[in-house]
């Protein structure tokens, strides 16, 4: 298991796994509460979820052997069962951060690729910390918010970063050229903004590439992540996540709404520059704002 994936991913991971080994066993949720001694399959059914573990895990390894897990397969899923109590990095700053944010993050934490759109702004896990500020300070009267907010959104999009930078995860980031062209700041920041694409886009798991506004070709307005996991460890496929008008996330899992962002996110890759030219834009980018 990866050092980086988080208790609430855990959960998650575990509640997947325990749900396709009961159905494997061919039991329903109240014929595995009978077994290990509860009342009801409300237990059962909050572990599944990922919502929550047993009370005492001589009761989540009796359901194990209920389900005629190996030795092998019950020391790993002990190992996650462990693991995935306590807190997430980001759950001291969840009382600041918009509505759906914490599964995102959840999510974000165990994916094995992100393939992400953006078209307003730069991409959260691409931003430069100076741009980042200088964004939520824009919006901090607007949206009514604390400095404490912006300061909490700031540090979680700095956290963010680490997972492309530190733990290898893969992203592909689609970007229309209004976002790059947006000024957020003032033109010192945007110079800063643009090196640090480039710097990112250098990394062998970071592929940027722009839409420009002279390409005839599909659009889409906001944002949506499309996140894909390692198979071994999630069965689900992918799970999509796209921005509300509140800045919260909605988390989508359900094969059809999966299957039409996947479809779009290739639609909009077929009209997007190619990656090795995205250091070019972003230098004509900047000789622009520097003769501004």
């Amino acid at each position: 298991m990866a050092a980086h994936v988080g208790p609430t991913f855990l959960r998650i991971m575990l509640g997947a796994e325990l749900t396709r080994l009961r159905d494997q066993a061919g039991l329903t949720g109240d014929q595995a509460a009978k077994a290990i001694g509860l009342k009801s399959a409300s237990m059962i059914s909050k572990v599944e979820s990922g919502h929550s573990g047993f009370e005492r895990i001589d009761q989540f390894m009796k359901l194990l052997d209920e389900y005629k897990v190996p030795f092998e397969g019950q020391e790993m899923l002990a190992d996650w069962y462990r693991n995935a109590k306590g807190g997430d990095w980001w759950s001291p700053k969840s009382a600041t951060m918009p509505s759906g944010m914490n599964l995102f993050l959840a999510f974000e934490s165990g994916a094995k690729i992100t393939k992400v759109v953006t078209t307003q702004v730069v991409n959260g896990l691409l931003q430069a910390e100076t741009y980042a500020r200088a964004l939520h300070e824009s919006a901090r009267i607007a949206d009514d918010r604390t400095s404490e907010f912006v300061e909490n959104a700031v540090e979680v999009r700095m956290t963010r970063k680490k997972r492309i930078t530190e733990e290898g995860m893969e992203l592909v980031c689609i970007m229309d050229e209004s976002a790059l062209r947006n000024m957020v700041g003032g033109p010192e920041i945007m110079l800063e903004q643009y090196e640090e694409i480039r710097r990112l886009a250098a990394l062998p798991n970071v592929t940027v590439r722009i839409i420009p506004f002279s390409a005839p070709t599909y659009r889409v307005f906001g944002e949506f992540h499309v996140l894909d996991f390692d198979r071994k460890e999630l069965p689900d496929p992918v799970v999509v996540t796209s921005s509300t008008v509140d800045q919260g996330m909605k988390c989508l899992s359900k094969l059809r709404p999966v299957k039409q962002f996947v479809r779009r996110f290739d639609i909009l890759a077929q009209g997007a520059l190619p990656a090795h030219e995205t250091p070019a834009f972003l230098e004509q980018l900047e000789r622009e704002v520097t003769a501004a």
